[in-house]
């Protein structure tokens, strides 16, 4: 089994962190594998700090930088061999890990991405590489994110799906889910 840097960005979801935490701590405790926990803060609060604590989880204080900066900022300091970015605005569905670990263990795939239906699902974007919908949970070796350069430090809301589309464009293989239909494709 690999070994997992979870990053979650806290400036989205905050309300719902908790949640998102409780259930890392449900799956990983499930599978005996080596992780870490990154919540990348704007500013000092008392309750994401006692999430925090609870959680085992460490805070990166990141004002005023672009989603892509912060994201890569924490991906820069893992020590995994698998990044995970988690929208922390769900729940992880169940069995999320069994299907990344599997997925990365297997020499077909490279990225796993699942993304949420939403009005982007059946959109006209929807057509686009990477489909539509927002993507909740994007999941590649450590390689594959150096290959592509991380995120582009200029993007806000678009981060993900810009890694996305550049991880394809090098030839990346992609098992794309949307959650809750078990759809799959590959990219």
């Amino acid at each position: 089994m690999h070994s997992y840097s979870v990053i979650l960005d806290a400036r989205r979801g905050h309300a719902r962190l908790g949640r998102c935490l409780a259930g890392l701590a449900r799956d990983f405790g499930q599978t005996p594998t080596r992780h870490e926990i990154w919540l990348l803060v704007d500013k000092s609060r008392s309750r994401i700090e006692r999430l925090a604590d609870t959680h085992g989880a460490r805070q990166l204080l990141l004002p005023d930088l672009t989603r892509g900066q912060r994201l890569n900022i924490a991906a820069n300091r893992s020590q995994a061999d698998v990044l995970l970015f988690l929208d922390p605005a769900i729940d992880p569905p169940p069995g999320w890990l069994t299907l990344v670990d599997q997925a990365l263990t297997s020499p077909q795939w490279d990225v796993v991405a699942l993304v949420s239906n939403g009005w982007l699902a059946t959109h006209w974007l929807s057509r686009l590489p990477g489909g539509g919908g927002r993507i909740r949970l994007l999941a590649m070796r450590h390689s594959w994110f150096e290959r592509v350069g991380g995120f582009d430090p200029e993007r806000e809301g678009t981060a993900e799906r810009d890694l996305l589309v550049r991880l394809r464009a090098c030839h990346a293989s992609v098992l794309q889910r949307r959650m809750g239909d078990g759809q799959r494709s590959a990219g």
